[in-house]
Parts: structure tokens; C-alpha cells; sequence
């Protein structure tokens, strides 16, 4: 079924539209969850509160502006680290270090996580010489020229290499569900 179909029969109150909902998204929510609860019983809170959430704000859900896959991986990221806060009785969570110093959109701490978590696979998942190309120039910020250099390649194909390393980047995370 669709995510529109989907939508379209919670937005009528339709409880099978919500039941085929978690059929089609529970594992991707217990995930997320799974990846910041180690307790059983808190991630299967985690998961209902998503799904209680994303119910109660079916009618305000934009498709238009985020996919509905991105919308309840928010919403269940949002509510997962709502979950470590109360277990953790207050205390602070450990915020995420920015180590890629990437211009990204982060909604929450969560969605964050979220983020660094595609963006590291995806670096990792890069051959050589392009990872270290890419890390060189957003991570440690050395100019293209300096680079080619240190590769013995032309500025161009240099810049070439960061385009397309960059696009699929981009794509991996609009997969993940993240809007840039």
C-alpha cells in the first residue's frame, strides 16, 4: 500500500490505515530505537509513542515538504531520545560531535545522529582516492588546488570527484529519509 493510500485512510479515521502503517514501518521505528535503548520494554514505548504521535498528526502531515518514511523517522527519533531522557532521570544526553562538518538541516539531536550515522557509511563506503579527497576538503577544509597536488590530479577532476561524491551523499540520505 502506498504511503498516500496510507495517509488517506488514517486522514478518514480508518484504523486499518494506521495497523497497515506499523505493519509497513515498525521495523525501521525499532531500529531507531534499538540504536539508543538497550531496555526492551523502553524501545516498545519508543515505538507505540511514535506511532501514537504520527496518528494524532495525520492530518498535518506534509508529503509534499518530507516523505512519510522521513516524517515517522523523525518522530520516532524525537521520541526515542524523549525515552533516554526520562530513563536517564533528566541527566543530559551526550551530544553528537559535528566530526564532519557538513551544512546540513538538523531538526534534532536525533535526527542528527541519524544523519551522521549515513553520512559516515557513506564515506566509509567510498573508494580511494575519493574518500580521502572528500574527507581533505570538508573535513580538514584544504583548498582543491593543495589537493590535486597532494594527488597528482588536475584541479578539475578534483572537483569532479567532490560533485559526485557529494550527489551521492545527498542521495543517500534523502533514502534515509532526511530532507536537505
Amino acid at each position: 500500500m502506498t504511503d498516500e493510500k496510507l495517509l488517506s485512510l488514517m486522514r478518514r479515521n480508518d484504523e486499518s490505515g494506521l495497523t497497515a502503517l506499523m505493519d509497513k514501518y515498525k521495523r525501521l521505528v525499532e531500529y531507531i530505537a534499538a540504536k539508543m535503548l538497550s531496555s526492551e520494554s523502553d524501545r516498545e514505548e519508543a515505538v507505540m509513542d511514535t506511532f501514537y504521535k504520527v496518528w494524532n498528526a495525520r492530518d498535518k502531515i506534509d508529503t509534499g515538504r518530507m516523505s512519510l518514511k522521513g516524517y515517522i523517522s523523525m518522530t520516532a527519533a524525537s521520541c526515542t531520545v524523549d525515552k533516554l531522557r526520562r530513563v536517564t532521570k533528566g541527566e543530559q544526553v551526550d551530544p553528537l560531535e559535528d566530526d564532519l562538518q557538513l551544512d546540513l538541516d538538523l531538526e534534532t539531536e536525533a535526527a542528527r545522529s541519524i544523519n551522521l550515522d549515513i553520512v559516515k557509511s557513506c564515506i566509509r563506503e567510498m573508494p580511494s582516492p575519493d574518500r580521502e579527497i572528500f574527507i581533505d576538503r570538508y573535513y580538514y577544509e584544504i583548498g582543491v588546488k593543495e589537493i590535486a597536488e597532494r594527488h597528482g590530479l588536475k584541479e578539475k577532476k578534483v572537483w569532479n570527484i567532490l560533485a559526485r561524491r557529494k550527489a551521492a551523499l545527498k542521495k543517500a540520505l534523502i533514502k534515509g529519509g532526511i530532507i536537505l
